[in-house]
């Protein structure tokens, strides 16, 4: 729930409403169905520098030092959610594809996991050192520094 404050710091509960998350949609979807076999389904709150926490969805297999994250944190411009692959041994995060917005909740998740399936087959199929961006059949790609870091994103 989000909370405007009232003018004397109380917060006014008429202003109080229900926000929609990604746990929300999650749940709404067949994600058997889009998740390779033995990568387990979570969620979490993320943190991307100084910007609010937000929910992901995370795609882990134990056999793997490698997470999958989806996101709407850390995305640009026109995205509603991010991919990001998560190096828990050596505590890094690098974008591998993005999710055009939609204006679809459920389309834009289920894109999101199709996308993090196809990272996922990546990662089994022998993947090592840094991840490698997703270039399977995108619809267009995009690439730019942020700061020193090369980033390309790819959107499906």
């Amino acid at each position: 729930m989000s909370r405007l404050p009232a003018e004397d710091g109380r917060t006014d509960l008429e202003s109080t409403r229900t926000a929609r998350t990604l746990r929300d949609t999650l749940h709404e979807l067949p994600v058997d169905a889009l998740v390779p076999d033995g990568w387990l389904v979570g969620t979490e709150v993320v943190q991307f520098g100084d910007r609010r926490p937000a929910d992901g969805v995370t795609l882990r297999h134990g056999d793997y030092p490698r997470d999958l994250v989806i996101t709407g944190a850390g995305t640009d411009d026109g995205e509603a959610l991010a991919v990001h692959e998560r190096d828990r041994r050596a505590g890094r995060r690098t974008v591998v594809a993005g999710v055009p917005a939609r204006g679809d909740a459920a389309s834009e998740l289920t894109d999101g996991l199709r996308a993090a399936a196809r990272a996922a087959a990546r990662i089994e199929g022998g993947g090592t050192g840094e991840a490698a961006i997703d270039r399977g059949e995108p619809s267009t790609s995009l690439s730019g520094r942020a700061g020193d870091v090369e980033k390309r994103l790819n959107f499906y």
